[in-house]
């Protein structure tokens, strides 16, 4: 993660951008993030079935204590609720779903933070412990905060719902740090309109700009020295305590094969090679395949098991022939799918499904 160890100032000090606070997105997730929003769309009717399909997630699953789940899992989760409402409003609703308290060890840090400033130090210090699914920066411009979100990992299908989803739960948490009266200056969505107007200015209450160049919070700087409404030095230092430990963990529990497959599922039918999944690791593809090499594995033989693991749940799951699925797996010929597949399986992709139909019956 890359982040600087200076402490945010007042921008009343200098007008102009000298330093950002920086984050770099978690590898996973609490199973919070999915339980929540689950736990309120099903009393609109959503079932967990149609919610969890594809994501070899179960409530037995999720409610087992310190559980996590992957970005992707949580993404085929999110697309099954859009899906399922057809609700285009859907990212602001599933945002609004995570107050600070949701966030647990990592909350808590948040809100015995003595000032907002302390809070934002400790939200972007450990980021690992959040729910966010994009980079975060905080900058000052003028006599306001800035705070942004972006990425470039995820489908032009999937980025809409992302950043409205991202948007909402940082106001969540804003709000859960100076009150529930706390409001936006602006707000900017690099995407289009999705949903009627009247859906964002339920959620953010101010002036809304969209197709903008990048996506932002704005608030006045003078809120940046509030004391935050729990503060508690005492609780804060066991608190960093905790969160430090925690971020070690994670770090030490997830490996460079979780991160090759998580950048591979993250964008549908989109399969690099790996010089460009290398490039966006931040490394040469000569030092990814060392890397992989090490954990007893290869790119190729990731891409081979990812793509077994698509092709029978699209085969199980859908109805789509065996010429979709061959290009949502990235093969220009249906015919080197088939051979794949066979080669994987046994049968051919067309028996495969037939077999699994008649043992439905």
């Amino acid at each position: 993660m890359r982040k600087t160890d200076r402490g945010l100032r007042n921008a009343d000090a200098d007008d102009n951008l000298k330093r950002k606070e920086r984050t770099m997105k978690p590898k996973y997730h609490s199973a919070k993030t999915i339980l929540s929003p689950l736990s309120r769309l099903r009393e609109e009717g959503i079932s967990v079935g149609q919610a969890l399909t594809g994501t070899g997630l179960s409530l037995s699953i999720l409610n087992k204590p310190e559980q996590h789940v992957s970005l992707s899992q949580e993404l085929m989760f999110l697309r099954n609720l859009r899906k399922a409402t057809a609700n285009p409003a859907i990212g602001l609703k599933v945002g609004s779903c995570y107050p600070l308290s949701l966030f647990g060890i990592y909350g808590y840090a948040l809100m015995s933070a003595a000032t907002v400033s302390d809070a934002l130090k400790l939200a972007y210090e450990y980021v690992e412990l959040s729910f966010a699914f994009l980079e975060h920066s905080l900058s000052f411009r003028g006599s306001n905060v800035v705070m942004s979100m972006s990425s470039d990992d995820y489908s032009a299908d999937d980025i809409s719902m992302l950043n409205e989803r991202e948007m909402t739960a940082t106001l969540m948490i804003l709000r859960g740090l100076i009150g529930e009266d706390f409001s936006l200056h602006s707000v900017s969505m690099r995407h289009s309109q999705q949903a009627p107007l009247m859906e964002y200015k339920k959620y953010f209450d101010c002036p809304i700009h969209f197709d903008a160049e990048e996506n932002t919070l704005v608030f006045s700087a003078e809120l940046i020295n509030t004391p935050v409404l729990q503060c508690d030095s005492e609780t804060a230092n066991l608190c960093i305590d905790r969160c430090e430990r925690l971020k070690a963990r994670l770090t030490e529990e997830y490996n460079i094969v979780d991160e090759v497959r998580e950048q591979i599922l993250l964008r549908p039918g989109y399969f690099p090679n790996i010089e460009e999944l290398a490039q966006k690791l931040n490394m040469s593809g000569r030092t990814l395949r060392r890397k992989l090499s090490s954990h007893g594995s290869g790119y190729q033989k990731i891409l081979d098991s990812l793509r077994l693991e698509l092709s029978r749940e699209y085969l199980y799951s859908t109805k789509i022939s065996v010429e979709q699925v061959s290009i949502l797996l990235g093969y220009s010929d249906p015919a080197h799918f088939s051979h794949a597949f066979r080669r994987w399986a046994g049968v051919s992709p067309s028996d495969f499904r037939a077999a699994f139909m008649l043992q439905s019956r």
